[in-house]
């Protein structure tokens, strides 16, 4: 905490690539938050545009903002380990409260001040995450069937985040306990927020949602996280039919990043959440029937019926003897 400001120390966390289209009104969005005790930890992962030059242009009008590993040639890590490698830093520095802040996407003024007076201040690992709205390339909100879409990221338990990630790293806001529970975040991650949002369930973590918009959560052709068009029914049976060998490369590396995350967490999970993973790793690797009699008694499926039969149908299209090693 800053010696001349009571206020909680704020992290924010930025992993910047080729954003120069958009970053210059994200980071604008979070210098005119009405809280004004943060840090924002950029990190750029080799821009070929003009990021790394918008991002200094604004270090010289502001301390609050630094660009770590400057002048570094750094290797590409993607965005995961990108936002790992400023987790890392921040922990490091032992940062009281930390969020993670996507290039392309705009915060409204009052984000980090209801963030940091919703978020448990106990000092046990503590996560927090808001709704947002869905805008366009020009962050003009789209229409309300859109927003509806999100509804089923609201509500994450362990059984259905082996599925799949429900809550948006853009969202969060995590304590210095959750983040070491985290790390490290291994290179087989998903996403660094499916990670995070993996250890806070499969621990039991202080979760809990604001369920009001704080930002707007900008959709173009390069988002990292996807598309709400990704979630849609077409969309679904699209990638089934066109897209299959690429689904199933997608659930061999979860399964991976699952079987890590079994092997990292076994100490600190709770006893349901262990024998639900190892349950579920078990039969991956030897009974199609098994496995589905085994999803479907544990609730491990998606918010939809029809994506949940394509999940099921990808699962036992797997080589047994392949799926984790």
């Amino acid at each position: 905490m800053d010696k001349f400001n009571k206020e909680p120390l704020v992290y924010i966390l930025l992993a910047s690539y080729n954003g120069g289209k958009y970053i210059e009104e994200q980071i604008n969005s979070i210098v005119l938050q009405t809280y004004t005790n943060w840090i924002l930890l950029i990190r750029d992962d080799n821009s070929s545009d003009d990021t790394v030059t918008i991002i200094e242009s604004f270090i010289r009008k502001d301390q609050r903002i630094k660009l770590i590993e400057k002048g570094v040639e750094n290797n590409s890590k993607g965005a995961c380990q990108n936002f790992a490698s400023l987790l890392n830093v921040a922990v490091q520095e032992k940062a009281s409260y930390m969020m993670f802040a996507d290039q392309d996407d705009y915060w409204f003024p009052e984000k980090i001040d209801k963030m940091i007076k919703g978020i448990d201040k106990d000092l046990n690992p503590a996560m927090l995450y808001s709704s947002f709205l869905y805008a366009d390339d020009n962050l003009k909100i789209l229409p309300e069937h859109v927003q509806k879409i999100k509804s089923s990221f609201l509500k994450p338990s362990f059984n259905r985040l082996i599925v799949q990630n429900t809550v948006y790293g853009c969202t969060m806001m995590i304590n210095y306990s959750m983040a070491q529970k985290c790390l490290p975040i291994p290179q087989e991650a998903e996403n660094h927020d499916y990670w995070i949002t993996l250890v806070a369930t499969g621990i039991n973590a202080s979760i809990s949602h604001l369920d009001i918009p704080l930002m707007l959560y900008r959709q173009h052709g390069n988002n990292v996280t996807g598309s709400f068009n990704d979630h849609s029914n077409f969309s679904r049976v699209k990638r089934f039919f066109t897209g299959w060998s690429n689904m199933k490369k997608v659930q061999l590396k979860k399964n991976k990043m699952l079987d890590i995350f079994a092997k990292k967490m076994k100490s600190e999970l709770l006893p349901q959440n262990l024998e639900l993973i190892e349950g579920y790793l078990k039969w991956i690797k030897y009974n199609n029937i098994q496995l589905i009699i085994f999803c479907v008694a544990n609730g491990i499926k998606r918010f939809s019926f029809l994506s949940t039969i394509v999940f099921y149908f990808t699962l036992c299209s797997l080589p047994k003897t392949r799926q984790i090693s």
